[in-house]
């Protein structure tokens, strides 16, 4: 955890690389990377209460490890702050965007591109926040998989670079922690949680439609079919995890398939 902090405080690209990105890179392809930025910025904030940790915390059974302590496990809080920490470093980044290039930043973005944050805000109880917070495991790895292949800007690419050493533990934890909240999925439960995710991810492939519509503006070229495809493979990874799983897959592949690729359009 210490040594992924001390990263993430410390994105530094060489000053001739930022030269280098200024006079090749045309005034309306960074004012695509300051929506990029914005967006993501958006996104982690929201996301970082996404896990109910208090009622975790609260519920979490004590142990008494090999020296005779009472110990309480630190998963939640852990999460809370790595979480909050990745927040605190797109925050950073945006505003070093900004200083260095005001003219690209002075476009206001559509308010469509934070519906996704909104989203992740909008949270009605325990089990609305953990279906999000699998869902957001899905559909932000996805996102910044397209930014890592369109945009060329170098300290996006070696935060992007630093977060995915340690993203794939990261991503498991979270969704165990989910699943620790969710409980037992049968009956009742199980089919209420399943009408959710599907809400909660098709609600996200159309949030994240404002996002590609500014890459293209600024001449990205974007696959949004393979993009849809790869969040619903992701989506169907992690709902296998969880119990009750074989039940909720099926009604997830048509997310794959024409309905989730025009929710991209």
């Amino acid at each position: 955890m210490r040594r992924l902090q001390e990263e993430l405080a410390d994105i530094r690209v060489p000053p001739e690389a930022l030269a280098r990105w200024a006079l090749e890179t045309a005034p309306v392809a960074q004012e695509a990377t300051c929506s990029a930025l914005s967006f993501l910025l958006h996104v982690e904030h929201a996301a970082a209460t996404l896990l109910p940790a208090p009622a975790l915390l609260c519920s979490e059974q004590a142990v008494i490890d090999p020296d005779g302590f009472l110990r309480l496990p630190r998963g939640a809080v852990e999460h809370f702050r790595l979480r909050s920490r990745r927040a605190a470093a797109w925050m950073d980044l945006y505003i070093f965007f900004r200083e260095r290039f005001p003219a690209a930043a002075q476009r206001q973005p559509p308010e469509a591109l934070y519906s996704l944050a909104q989203l992740f805000k909008a949270q009605d109880d325990d089990l609305d926040s953990a279906c999000s917070l699998i869902v957001r495991e899905a559909i932000v790895p996805q996102i910044e998989e397209v930014l890592a292949r369109s945009l060329t800007y170098p300290p996006l690419q070696a935060l992007l670079q630093s977060l995915r050493g340690v993203d794939a533990p990261r991503s498991a934890e979270a969704r165990k922690l989910a699943a620790e909240v969710l409980g037992d999925l049968s009956g009742a439960r199980l089919w209420k949680f399943r009408t959710r995710l599907v809400t909660a991810a098709t609600r996200a492939l159309l949030a994240a439609k404002p996002l590609l519509d500014e890459l293209e503006r600024g001449g990205f070229k974007v696959d949004r079919t393979r993009a849809a495809r790869a969040f619903a493979r992701r989506l169907e990874e992690a709902v296998s995890e969880l119990p009750g799983g074989p039940l909720l897959e099926n009604i997830l592949r048509h997310l794959a398939g024409p309905a989730g690729d025009g929710a991209l359009r």
